[in-house]
C-alpha cells in the first residue's frame, strides 16, 4: 500500500497532512474491549484539492472502505474498471477488495478516505450501502466536517484509550450522516420544506390536520409533500404527524394524571377509541397499559 503526495513547503499547514493509522497493539485492545470492539477506525485521511493523491489498497485488506468526495473529481479502479466520483458522491467498498484510487489531474478532489472494522463493521457497511449500490450521493453537511475534525483531534491522542473510544463513538454519528434519511435543518430547499412542515405539525398537535391541510400550510402540493416525505424519511407526512401526537400523549400519560379521554381530545382525536388504536400501533401497548408501566 502506498501514498503519493506533492511536496509541502516548510511551515505550510494543509489538510492533506491529516492522516492516522491504528497501530496493531491498539487494534488488539479494541478487539478485546466490550464496547470498543463494535466499530472502530483503522485508517482515516483527508486530502485536499491542492495535492496530487494516489493510493493502492491490496486484495488482502481486512477492512471496509469509505471514499467520500467533498469537491472536485477523483476515481477508483477495481479489476481494471474505472469509477469516477464527483463532489458529494461517496463509495463503499467491501473488505478483501483490492483497488487503486487517485485524483483527477484537472479538477483534483478533496477526499475523505476511511477504513473501518469491528463486530458490526459488516452491518454498518450494509446499512450505508442502501439497495446494494456501491456509489451514492449525500448532501453536504457542515456538521459532518466538524465531526471529522473532532475525530482526528482525539485520534491524535490515541495513547489515552478514552480518547480513542470517544473518536470511534463520534464515528458512528459521522457514518450516520451518509444516509439519505438525514436532512440538514439549516439547508434551504427540499430539506427546509420538511423542517418547516415538522414545525407546523408540532404547532398543531391539538388539531386533526389532513395531508391537504399540511401541504397548504407548507405552500406545496399534497402529492409533492407526500412524495418528498417518503423519499427523505421513508414515512408519509400523516404517519409522522400521528407519531408526534403519540409522543406528546406519552409524555402526558407519564407526567400527569390527566384522564386518557382528555389527553385524546388534546391531541385532536374525536374519540378515545381511535386514539387508543393509534397509540397501540405506534407504542405497542394501549394508553392504559402504558400508564401502568411507568
Amino acid at each position: 500500500m502506498g501514498i503519493i503526495t506533492s511536496p509541502i513547503a516548510p511551515g505550510a499547514e494543509t489538510s492533506a497532512q491529516k492522516a492516522w493509522l491504528l497501530p496493531a497493539r491498539l487494534r488488539s485492545k479494541l478487539d478485546q474491549h466490550p464496547i470498543g470492539k463494535n466499530l472502530y477506525i483503522t485508517e482515516i485521511t483527508f486530502h485536499d484539492e491542492q495535492n496530487s493523491f494516489e493510493k493502492e489498497v491490496l486484495p488482502n485488506n481486512p477492512d471496509y472502505v469509505l471514499l467520500y468526495c467533498v469537491s472536485g473529481t477523483g476515481w477508483y479502479k477495481i479489476n481494471g474498471k474505472k469509477h469516477v466520483l464527483k463532489a458529494n458522491h461517496f463509495a463503499l467498498l467491501p473488505r478483501k477488495t483490492g483497488f487503486l484510487t487517485g485524483a483527477d489531474p484537472v479538477q483534483p478532489w478533496s477526499l475523505y478516505f476511511v477504513k473501518f472494522n469491528g463486530v458490526i463493521g459488516k452491518d454498518m457497511y450494509l446499512y450505508l450501502l442502501r439497495d446494494n449500490k456501491s456509489e451514492l450521493t449525500t448532501p453536504p453537511l457542515v456538521g459532518r466536517i466538524a465531526q471529522f475534525r473532532d475525530i482526528m483531534h482525539h485520534l491524535d491522542l490515541m495513547e489515552n484509550l478514552e480518547n480513542l473510544l470517544y473518536a470511534n463513538f463520534r464515528f458512528y454519528s459521522f457514518l450516520g450522516t451518509f444516509r439519505l434519511t438525514v436532512f440538514n435543518y439549516m439547508k434551504k430547499g427540499i430539506d427546509n420544506i420538511i423542517e418547516r412542515c415538522i414545525i407546523i405539525m408540532k404547532e398543531h398537535l391539538h388539531e386533526n390536520l389532513t395531508l391537504d391541510d399540511l401541504a397548504k400550510k407548507a405552500c406545496v402540493s399534497s402529492s409533492y409533500l407526500s412524495a418528498l416525505f417518503r423519499q427523505k424519511t421513508h414515512y408519509s407526512p400523516i404517519h409522522l404527524y400521528t407519531s408526534l401526537k403519540i409522543q406528546k400523549a406519552s409524555q402526558l400519560l407519564k407526567a400527569t394524571k390527566t384522564p386518557i379521554k382528555q389527553i385524546a381530545e388534546e391531541m385532536g382525536y374525536t374519540d378515545q377509541y381511535s386514539f387508543s388504536r393509534s397509540f397501540k400501533q405506534i407504542m405497542g401497548v394501549s394508553p392504559k397499559k402504558f400508564r401502568e408501566m411507568k
